[in-house]
């Protein structure tokens, strides 16, 4: 199904992009946008992310793409409202950063048989808002998709699409180990960032300290930038995993600090491990990226809808 009605519920940066990225690959698409911030709404016109400015009941009445871009905490009420207001025929999908809690809000908040898939796209800036909107977000990235285990499978082929449609590669998983994966790889750095400069910012010696820093504090402190509403709802809604993700590292960091303090021989292949690791890692993940001008590299359908209705066929015969 070719989406030409679509509502944007959220036009910060995500949203905006969605927008920019619908309207490269289908410029005859209309666009709504709605947004609980007026200057978020003009600032999206503005950059052509949506073709009109719209109050939540006018942005859904024909839409067959509804695209729930609010930051996590705002998804609980927004989902209250719109419930009456769905099209049935519509397709749902979210961005936000954590699963389990949005799904159980969907299950709960949204209409009987509703075409939701939760969705997560793992792209992103430390700048905020529709003016860092970028049409080109998406390309490469991967998508994490977690349908409704009621989500008939003719959505989530639309969402799968849609995704590939964006730039994307649809990578689905369950909700909980979505979360479970994202503490350790998203929102850990975030946290590692934040006490980084937090801690040295508050000592009496920050001026001395701040006068000698250089790119490698600036590099390792740069996602303390990221939006603070965002990260405050999801440590809210992903709570356990990331506390747990927190014991692991700070119990990884003693080790460390023990073996500094004991001079240890190993230390050196310890850095030389991790500079492997990093080193492994970067160059699997260069494999995945499109070359300029090309699409990115293909997924394979049959093995996405394979793994997922293994898992979520077996939940729907229950």
């Amino acid at each position: 199904m070719a989406h030409n009605r679509v509502a944007i519920l959220g036009t910060g940066l995500i949203g905006a992009s969605i927008g920019l990225a619908l309207k490269v690959s289908r410029p005859q698409t209309q666009i709504a946008g709605y947004d609980a911030s007026g200057d978020n709404l003009r600032r999206a016109q503005a950059v052509k992310a949506i073709d009109r400015r719209a109050s939540l009941r006018d942005a859904l009445a024909d839409a067959d793409l509804v695209i729930v871009s609010t930051p996590v905490g705002a998804m609980k009420a927004l989902f209250e409202e719109i419930s009456p207001l769905l099209p049935v025929h519509a397709l749902v999908v979210d961005t936000g950063s954590t699963k389990a809690t949005v799904l159980s809000w969907a299950a709960e908040l949204l209409p009987r048989g509703v075409r939701f898939v939760g969705g997560h796209p793992m792209a992103g800036k430390t700048e905020t808002g529709p003016d860092a909107a970028d049409a080109r977000l998406f390309q490469g990235a991967v998508w994490c998709l977690a349908p409704l285990p009621t989500t008939e499978r003719d959505a989530i082929d639309e969402a799968v699409r849609l995704v590939e449609t964006l730039g994307a590669s649809p990578y689905f998983l369950d909700p909980d180990e979505h979360d479970g994966l994202v503490a350790s790889v998203s929102h850990l750095p975030y946290l590692m960032s934040v006490a980084l400069i937090g801690h040295l910012g508050r000592e009496r010696s920050w001026r001395e300290t701040a006068s000698v820093a250089a790119g490698g504090f600036a590099y390792a402190t740069h996602l303390s930038e990221s939006d603070p509403r965002m990260f405050a709802d999801i440590v809210r809604t992903n709570r356990d995993n990331i506390a747990r993700r927190l014991d692991l590292y700070i119990a990884e960091l003693s080790t460390l600090r023990d073996a500094i303090q004991a001079d240890s021989p190993e230390l050196k292949a310890q850095f030389d491990q991790a500079r492997s690791l990093h080193q492994d890692w970067l160059a699997g993940r260069a494999q995945g990226q499109p070359a300029e001008g090309e699409n990115p590299l293909p997924t394979t359908r049959s093995m996405l809808t394979g793994s997922l209705f293994g898992r979520f066929g077996r939940e729907k015969e229950k």
